[in-house]
């Protein structure tokens, strides 16, 4: 067996089918790209028979990611895209799993997805699959049979090169963006996130990440990112292509998480949008994780830091696991296998989901009283506050009732400010949606400057803590009107939760995008918050919100 520890010299061949029986194995390799750097890849080759061909899977990883060099790693064990890349193969496909260039074994300088370089090195990857590789069977029109998948940066790159790159057949984007300026909404960068992707990426390529101290890239270091790194994001994004009005050529499943806090569900809704409105074959599956940070932060989920996914895919009467679901989606496309994999699912929590009619429902107005804030101080010292809401639960729990479940807002100085606005009378009842807000902004300084993060608060009967819907906040960066959509929520609620708006004036998601002294801000306006019932997704007439 030609193992992990060596690199394997293929012969050049066209041959479209097996020329003889070969085994199940894995081996290295080396690619030539166009300006001759090497990427280092890991072939895994499945058993055929003489004459027999197999489908090619292209695998490749997140930013400060590496590949799966054999079954048992931790990619192969523990990161979704080298899980489905290893069932695949176990299921008699061709996989490639390579290093991004800068990254892992491969040679070159990362350029933070680079047209002419990332994506450029993908369309060689393919080249020499096809002539290296025996037996990549071919589908009804004669066109290679090739899949890909990939998580985050491995995510965005088969979406941009799906634009240029036709051999790309059926796409499987992990937890990637639409517009690459998601990371900075409003234009505050995720500094938390930029903090990790640093080190991560610092640590994994060498410290060979140059290009992120270099212009335009460096203007996200102190937490607002320039017009000319947005400009550049988002020319490196799939939504500049559709914005044109250019097709895709893949068919792609789209699987993003609620609580990612890197790059929002909507994200792959956009995506999944754009792909329908070209008349591709676009599905999408909304899992509840993605990239999240460490607790206290976000909570604990799986055991690989800062990148997770659920396990199972609930969707009406379709359940199955993750992976089954992503090799079904690859079995219908390119075996032509029966289609199973549903168009539209949504997971509520990791143990249930439902599956959905064209889009996500609609949200419901609610008025936003005027109310004060002080910032940053709001929220500012949250997590510490974890073990005093955990004892005031036990307290509040000796006295049934206690709870009196009125509608009044508090926190705003040391504590985040909660305006909740609805009660849940129902356990079957959701948050399920897109949230909106039009929010006046306001406050006592004399600069335009107000810096605030705003999400959805769900407030549990009979808890203290405000815990914010999917864990999203949004930032809004100065006084006057914000009219803008939040990021979508999946939760479920109970009996007595209170629903409502919750401001920050500090959060560690955006730590350096805070004010530093301390003003006191009001907020008023309106919200639409996504309420909806389990049963059909969808308001009913005789019990009204």
């Amino acid at each position: 067996m030609l193992m992990a520890c060596s690199t394997t010299q293929l012969p050049v061949t066209n041959a479209t089918r097996a020329p003889s029986a070969q085994e199940a194995d894995y081996f290295q390799v080396r690619i030539h790209t166009r300006d001759g750097k090497k990427l280092a890849a890991t072939v895994y080759q499945p058993a055929l028979q003489a004459g027999q061909s197999a489908p090619l899977i292209i695998a490749t990883h997140g930013f400060g990611g590496f590949r799966a060099k054999r079954p048992l790693s931790i990619y192969g064990k523990a990161i979704l895209t080298g899980e489905a890349a290893i069932a695949a193969w176990k299921a008699g496909y061709w996989v490639v799993f390579y290093d991004q260039r800068g990254w892992g074994q491969s040679q070159g300088r990362v350029h933070m997805m680079d047209p002419e370089f990332e994506v450029d090195d993908l369309s060689k990857v393919i080249d020499w699959s096809l002539s290296h590789l025996p037996g990549i069977s071919r589908l009804a029109d004669g066109s290679p049979a090739i899949g890909m998948i990939g998580e985050s940066y491995g995510g965005g790159l088969q979406s941009l090169a799906s634009f240029t790159e036709p051999r790309l057949k059926a796409l499987v984007p992990l937890a990637s963006w639409h517009d690459l300026n998601s990371i900075a909404p409003n234009g505050e960068f995720r500094t938390a996130w930029g903090a990790v992707l640093l080190g991560a990426g610092g640590i994994t390529s060498g410290f060979d990440i140059g290009e992120m101290f270099a212009s335009p890239w460096n203007s996200a270091f102190d937490g607002t990112i320039s017009a000319d790194m947005a400009q550049m994001m988002y020319e490196r994004s799939p939504a500049s292509y559709c914005d044109k009005g250019q097709a895709p050529h893949a068919d792609a499943l789209f699987i993003q998480g609620f609580t990612d806090t890197l790059f929002p569900f909507q994200e792959a809704e956009k995506n999944y949008d754009c792909w329908r409105n070209a008349g591709r074959d676009a599905r999408i599956i909304g899992l509840q994780s993605g990239h999240a940070m460490p607790w206290p932060l976000q909570k604990i989920r799986g055991g690989v830091p800062f990148f997770h996914t659920d396990d199972m895919v609930h969707c009406g009467e379709y359940e199955a696991t993750t992976v089954d679901t992503i090799v079904g989606w690859w079995d219908e496309k390119l075996r032509g296998a029966e289609s199973t994999v549903p168009e539209y699912c949504v997971n509520i929590t990791e143990d249930r989901g439902l599956a959905i009619v064209d889009e996500l429902p609609a949200a419901n107005q609610f008025s936003v009283p005027r109310e004060k804030v002080t910032v940053p101080l709001a929220g500012a010292f949250e997590w510490l506050m974890v073990p005093f809401d955990t004892g005031s639960d036990i307290f509040r729990a000796m006295w049934p009732g206690v709870d009196l479940r009125e509608l009044k807002p508090n926190g705003g100085f040391g504590r985040p400010k909660f305006i909740p606005l609805y009660v849940a009378r129902g356990d079957d009842e959701l948050l399920l949606g897109k949230p909106r807000i039009d929010l006046r902004v306001a406050g006592a300084s004399g600069g335009k400057s107000m810096p605030m993060f705003v999400g959805i608060g769900v407030q549990h009967a009979n808890r203290r803590r405000v815990r914010v819907a999917s864990e999203q906040l949004t930032p809004l960066t100065e006084k006057g009107i914000h009219r803008l959509e939040l990021a979508a929520v999946s939760q479920p609620l109970k009996a007595g939760d209170r629903v409502g708006v919750v401001v920050y004036g500090f959060t560690a998601q955006f730590p350096l995008n805070s004010a530093f002294l301390a003003r006191n801000a009001t907020v008023k306006g309106d919200i639409w918050l996504p309420l909806t019932r389990e049963e059909d997704v969808a308001l009913v007439p005789e019990r009204p919100f």
